[in-house]
């Protein structure tokens, strides 16, 4: 048996890796759910037209998500907050100056990310014992279990599609403006280190075998009532076809002990607390980069001794256009990132700083409402005028230009109880960079039309993006604390690590596919001389 710990967008690829070669695969998985009434609620909503669609469930879906003029704090799904949920009695941790949790549920973040998918580019990952040549089937065979919208742009002449059959999720008209100016103004603005193009996105945008397709309803930021957005929940569900597939949920895993020819999973039943001892001949790690590290240290009995995860500095800011175009709080469109721009500035950072362009959605509006209070009906009208101008930019750094994350294994109450201390480790750097970023754009504006508003930058907490990763890194010749090429910790055989934690660095460009990817590769390659022998 070859059992796969989590069931996220990594554990599901290495899943499909496996079950496809005709091995017996078992995904364990902590496995918490949507509340019952929630999900009645969107299934309610998922059979019905989106014009019959009543106020009550729609507000329902947009319950607990707070907007301030810092921005949104956790993005909830259908109101809730099961993916960042902690069961203290098994995930015992100390967080300081960090905004990184790890997640228990079915599907881990993948219901809550915002579909951003971009591959990586080798300048990006030049420190890396592998390069994107090795990354390429693995796009292809990830990419061939999820729908995209995709657009060909000059994005793809540095960042490959790698898929042939894809859609094109309609832009809302602020972002097809903004796409028009910056086409017009290419030439300066290439001359300058941007690239850009529409967002790619991990959306089914069609109908498909008489399911509803987008239908431009702007709730994506609260979750699709038709689950358009992807969620690995979705190819868990696939991988349950197969019968050399299992799956077993409200299982804790806190420890692995390899032998000589086998390796048994020690885990504990979350509903009864019974002790549980799997055993098989290969365990994968996919349980994201917190649970992996405390199930390595805990592993590897070591206390007390600092691992580094590295991370990819989030940062936000609003970006506002020269002119106003169309109603956008009456619109009907999409609100996840319907822009990407890049910049390849070697006087800011020798790699790839990403920003992603999002237009109008309600929350905007309910931030200005907030700040405002009472007094927002006197301003509503240039309020009005103000948002059809009004875009906002997410930003990430490459891991070399970002703080990092101190991560150790206390002893307190025995290895289920044991606690992990997370805290940053700041890079002052940061700021300034940062800072250079939104100047350039400034020194750029007759070209983007649009002017970022700086004194409304916020700079998170290391963690915040969900970009982060790299505490085993992949090596050729691994030590202590790292991994090889096959993601297997010193000193492992039949244990590989296959999230973000084996990341060498982290680039700015999305994480998700290249986890995924890398998970496959893993898989595929962990496996590729074992021969199946029966059905």
């Amino acid at each position: 048996m070859y059992y796969i710990i989590g069931s996220g967008p990594a554990g599901i690829s290495c899943a499909m890796a496996l079950v496809k070669k005709g091995l017996n695969v078992t995904m364990l998985d902590y496995g918490l759910e949507i509340e019952t009434e929630r999900k009645a609620v969107v299934e309610r909503m998922g059979r019905t037209d989106h014009q019959d669609w009543g106020k009550k469930d729609i507000d329902h879906l947009k319950e607990n998500m707070e907007a301030s003029s810092r921005g949104v704090s956790n993005k909830y799904i259908y109101g809730s907050d099961f993916p960042y949920r902690i069961d203290n009695d098994f995930m015992n941790m100390k967080i300081d100056n960090v905004d990184l949790l790890p997640s228990l549920a079915m599907g881990g973040f993948s219901n809550v990310w915002g579909a951003a998918i971009l591959p990586y580019i080798q300048e990006d990952i030049s420190d890396w014992p592998i390069g994107v040549e090795d990354f390429k089937p693995h796009y292809e065979s990830v990419l061939s279990f999820l729908n995209i919208s995709a657009n060909k742009d000059e994005l793809e002449n540095q960042f490959p599609i790698y898929k042939s059959d894809y859609e094109f999720l309609k832009p809302s008209k602020q972002a097809g403006f903004l796409y028009e100016d910056l086409i017009k103004n290419k030439n300066k603005l290439h001359s300058a280190g941007f690239k850009f193009g529409y967002s790619r996105l991990a959306v089914r945008s069609g109908k498909q075998n008489g399911n509803y397709g987008c239908v431009y309803c702007g709730l994506c930021m609260y979750g699709c009532p038709y689950r358009l957005i992807y969620s690995s929940i979705s190819t868990l569900s696939e991988l349950q076809k197969y019968n050399n597939f299992h799956y077993i949920n409200n299982v804790y895993v806190y420890k692995i002990i390899e032998e000589k020819n086998f390796i048994r999973v020690l885990a504990v039943s979350s509903t009864s607390g019974q002790e549980l001892i799997f055993v098989g001949e290969r365990v994968y790690l996919a349980c994201g980069v917190i649970p992996t590290a405390k199930i390595i240290l805990e592993s590897m009995k070591e206390y007390d001794e600092e691992i580094k995860m590295k991370d990819s500095q989030y940062f936000i800011f609003p970006l506002l256009r020269y002119k106003g175009y169309g109603n956008p709080v009456k619109e009907d469109l999409h609100t996840l990132a319907q822009l990407y721009m890049e910049i390849l500035d070697n006087l800011i950072s020798n790699r790839t700083i990403h920003l992603q362009v999002y237009t109008y959605n309600d929350l905007y509006k309910r931030a200005v409402e907030k700040v405002l209070g009472r007094t927002y009906r006197f301003f509503e009208l240039p309020i009005s005028k103000f948002l059809t101008r009004l875009m906002i930019v997410q930003g990430f750094l490459h891991s070399d230009y970002s703080s990092r994350i101190s991560i150790k294994l206390k002893q307190v109450n025995g290895e289920i109880k044991n606690e992990l201390i997370i805290s940053s480790i700041r890079n002052d750097s940061v700021k300034n960079t940062i800072n250079k970023i939104l100047k350039k754009l400034s020194v750029n504006k007759k070209y983007i039309r649009a002017i970022p508003l700086r004194f409304l930058l916020r700079i998170a907490q290391p963690g915040k993006g969900f970009h982060s990763g790299g505490t085993f890194p992949m090596s050729k010749n691994p030590l202590k604390y790292q991994s090889d090429l096959l993601g297997r910790p010193f000193g492992y055989k039949l244990l590989h690590i296959v999230d973000a934690s084996v990341f060498p660095s982290i680039p700015a460009t999305t994480i998700t596919l290249s986890v995924m990817a890398n998970s496959h590769r893993i898989a595929t390659e962990s496996v590729k001389n074992i021969i199946h022998y029966g059905g």
